[in-house]
């Protein structure tokens, strides 16, 4: 029998530059993703119930009740020392229907001027509202200086 018949030759050459493109592809996007996914964060701590990090300090906190329409109804609760213009703000929705974030904001600064250890917010949201205007409205109280956010289960 000779050697070249019905058999096929082993030795074969593979061409690995597709495989090496396709992993540095793949590494530069893990390095883009790690740089983004830091940066994405936004950092939440327990503001209310027994787990608080704050449980034996004033128990003062703001109250956003969020509504799928885009209005918004703050109030300061357990906080006696605050105005009683305070105690409940309606916030109506932009000219495009969705949370006009501005007011919401300067109510805020106005908020940290007159309650400067005020620093526990709870979000309400009812069912309709969008994701990321709960994460907008997390991030514009927490730079307000108002550090522990949470988010009640929906409404």
């Amino acid at each position: 029998m000779s050697h070249d018949n019905g058999k096929k030759d082993l030795n074969f050459e593979l061409d690995l530059l597709p495989f090496i493109s396709m992993l540095s592809c793949c590494i530069c996007f893990l390095m883009l993703t790690a740089v983004w996914t830091n940066i994405g964060t936004l950092n939440i701590e327990q503001g209310l119930g027994q787990e608080s990090s704050r449980a034996n300090q004033s128990a003062s906190s703001l109250w956003v009740i969020v509504d799928g329409n885009g209005s918004v109804e703050l109030s300061v609760k357990d906080a006696p020392q605050m105005p009683a213009a305070f105690n409940k703000i309606s916030v109506y929705p932009s000219s495009q229907g969705k949370i006009d974030i501005q007011q919401i904001e300067r109510i805020a600064a106005q908020m940290n001027q007159k309650l400067p250890d005020l620093k526990t917010a709870l979000i309400m949201p009812k069912s309709k509202v969008a994701y990321g205007d709960v994460i907008t409205l997390m991030d514009r109280l927490k730079k307000h200086n108002i550090s522990e956010v949470g988010i009640a289960p929906i409404l």
